[in-house]
């Protein structure tokens, strides 16, 4: 994954770079200048104002207005939105309840962004080259164990008659298998979700319990729905290991960082 200097600080996948002549995409971080709370989500301890100021300097970067974004309200399911241009702008400027309720969104139409919040969980972008078609999902433990992302490729295969072998994937910042140790309610729904965890859950020295490795569970969904490997790049960036550039909510934080991606 690279990391720009530009401030503000933004992240990009390398794969999906190669096609920054069709699509634009990036995700954000907690920094701008001094300051350590760029959060672009509502439901923190920033004023609502603050954070509409920081979406617009955020879009600003990339000489987009805010507007031509749709938020989401997340509530770690699977369920993926089919993105209109009716819904454009859904979220800028409102609480999160104005908001549509998915943890998953597709669209074919062009300049229209798709924002993931996140501080902790697991963003994921997806872009097809031949389909011109983009989608974006938030998958925690439970968006992970629910599938959401083959939900996704479900999506590009009937809706939009996707090949799944074209579809280039991005798995970014998320709490890694370095921290994320988990207790027994998420142990079992792992091994429901998943044949073989080997791989997934993990012993690890720093914790008495296991550890859920999120990264590798979204990996093996999406090859498993027929994804190429070599189509899916890993950011192997850990929220909470990297706590001065990305919140966590295992760290305390309350602000969210985001995942945006859109056809030009």
């Amino acid at each position: 994954m690279l990391i720009d200097k530009d401030e503000p600080i933004c992240c990009y996948f390398e794969n999906l770079s190669r096609f920054d002549g069709e699509i634009l995409h990036f995700v954000s971080t907690r920094r701008f200048l001094k300051d350590q709370q760029f959060s672009i989500s509502f439901n923190g301890s920033l004023s609502k104002d603050r954070v509409r100021v920081n979406r617009k300097v955020l879009f600003s970067k990339f000489g987009l207005d805010v507007s031509s974004s749709v938020f989401t309200t997340q509530v770690h399911g699977n369920k993926v939105e089919r993105i209109s241009i009716k819904e454009k702008g859904r979220g800028v400027n409102e609480v999160l309840k104005t908001c549509l309720g998915s943890d998953g969104m597709i669209t074919q139409h062009q300049e229209i962004c798709l924002v993931i919040q996140m501080a902790d969980c697991v963003p994921l972008l997806f872009f097809d080259p031949i389909k011109k078609v983009i989608a974006t999902a938030h998958a925690g433990w439970r968006g992970t164990v629910m599938k959401i992302g083959a939900k996704v490729i479900e999506e590009f295969r009937n809706v939009y008659d996707s090949d799944p072998a074209d579809i280039l994937a991005g798995i970014g910042p998320s709490i890694g298998p370095c921290c994320y140790e988990v207790g027994n309610e998420v142990i079992s729904k792992v091994e429901e979700a998943f044949r073989d965890t080997k791989g997934i859950l993990l012993n690890h020295p720093k914790f008495s319990r296991p550890v859920f490795d999120l990264w590798e569970a979204n990996r093996r969904i999406l090859i498993e729905k027929g994804i190429n490997p070599r189509n899916i790049e890993m950011a192997n960036l850990c929220t909470r290991c990297h706590s001065d550039m990305f919140f966590s909510a295992r760290a305390g934080d309350e602000g969210r960082f985001g995942s945006f991606i859109m056809l030009k």
